[in-house]
């Protein structure tokens, strides 16, 4: 009989044991330790997982949520999932972009073979004492940096040639905390997303200042600072489908004509979580979710309810400060579901003590993007979120924006 691997779709399983190389336009064998989500990320850059279930429907079953051990995969082309780079128009783009390849190439062969050299000697001072070790880890960090930042400055220079404005004042940028694994001081560079966010101004602009600050209510990150431009932005938001205005709530409605967004640094899973035994769990429609009393935190976007219904009179919005609050609000009945976020639900549930008494609904996700927000009257908004892009785009190609998501997602299922 074969091993029936089960992972949920809100959490990566360990790595260990894994193959290490996935590609689009290929087949690949699960391996102990897969799941659909880690596999996205991998092949795709993105946790939209249904990317890969879609084409192996056959072969998974009807539950995403299950995997088995064994069964081949079928990875699509970038170009029939809609990720493919657009194709060079001219000649001279054709050998820029030739160019800009070889530069990457260069990049991400230096950083793996400083990261190598680097790993070895941690390795062999493992064999000597402490303070070898400590030594061997703190050169290699100051090595491995020194590739990334070398990697960075040619793909840099395979660009257009433009180079982000420096600003000749300290940029003050603003997120708040108990968001892991995203976003949190007592994470290791304080969240997965804040450390993508650094990066990204490291890679794009080094000589630029900017502090990034925690305040931990998120709602008068809206409310009260960036609309009185105390500081210059703020992540992660998602971005209300701002094309279809009418659609959308008041706030989400506010959000698109009051702020500017960044390219997306991340994906998440949107989904709903109810008590087991509702039936709200296994719900397949949304039109079940009627009548219903649904938490979602305050200052977070519903455009993914307002699209299929979820809207008032037709449920009831209960929108608590605190998301902890939704989780209570489901076991002591004043709620029927929660609506938020995948890994915050995670971390939550089991911190809370909720585990098996709160479940995720696998079948009705939305995928949503995290994005760093500036506020339309900063005249400095656009210049900052252009810096950011560019800073995205270079650890994407270099490949250091799967590095940082790896280590952190790792960290996450190590320690809870």
């Amino acid at each position: 009989m074969r091993t029936h691997l089960i992972i949920s779709s809100i959490a990566l399983a360990a790595a260990t044991g894994a193959a290490s190389a996935q590609e689009a336009c290929s087949t690949y064998e699960i391996q102990r330790g897969d799941s659909l989500r880690e596999l996205a990320i991998k092949v795709y850059a993105t946790e939209d997982y249904r990317i890969i279930y879609d084409a192996n429907r056959d072969t998974i079953g009807s539950n995403p949520n299950i995997i088995r051990v064994g069964d081949v995969l079928t990875f699509p082309c970038l170009e029939d999932v809609g990720r493919a780079a657009p194709e060079p128009e001219t000649e001279a783009e054709r050998m820029a972009a030739e160019m800009a390849a070889e530069l990457v190439k260069a990049a991400e062969e230096r950083a793996a073979k400083a990261i190598a050299d680097a790993e070895a000697r941690v390795a062999e001072a493992q064999q000597a004492s402490d303070k070898a070790v400590i030594e061997a880890k703190a050169a290699a960090k100051k090595e491995i940096e020194a590739a990334r930042a070398e990697g960075a400055a040619l793909i840099r220079n395979a660009g257009d040639g433009t180079r982000p404005e420096i600003r000749d004042r300290q940029l003050l940028l603003i997120t708040g905390g108990n968001y892991a694994p995203f976003t949190d001081e007592a994470l290791p560079n304080r969240g997965l997303y804040t450390n993508l966010v650094e990066t990204a101004m490291l890679r794009a602009a080094p000589e630029q200042a900017y502090k990034i600050q925690f305040v931990n209510d998120w709602s008068s990150h809206l409310d009260l600072l960036m609309p009185t431009l105390a500081f210059d932005a703020t992540f992660p938001w998602s971005r209300p489908n701002c094309e279809e205005a009418e659609t959308l709530s008041e706030s989400d409605r506010n959000r698109c004509e009051t702020y500017n967004f960044s390219n997306p640094f991340y994906e998440v899973v949107d989904t709903f979580f109810a008590k087991d035994g509702s039936g709200y769990e296994t719900s397949l429609s949304y039109a079940e979710f009627v009548g219903t009393t649904i938490c979602r935190p305050e200052g977070w976007s519903t455009s993914h309810m307002d699209a299929v219904g979820l809207y008032e009179p037709a449920i009831t919005i209960l929108r608590p400060v605190d998301p902890d609050e939704c989780f209570h609000a489901v076991m002591d009945g004043r709620a029927d579901l929660v609506a938020i976020e995948a890994h915050l639900a995670v971390e939550a549930i089991g911190r809370l003590g909720y585990e098996h008494k709160i479940i995720e609904n696998p079948n009705l996700a939305a995928i949503k993007s995290l994005n760093v927000m500036t506020h339309k009257d900063n005249p400095d908004g656009e210049a900052i979120l252009e810096t950011l892009n560019q800073g995205l785009a270079i650890m994407q190609q270099s490949g250091e924006w799967r590095d940082i998501v790896s280590t952190a997602l790792q960290y996450q299922m190590e320690n809870g």
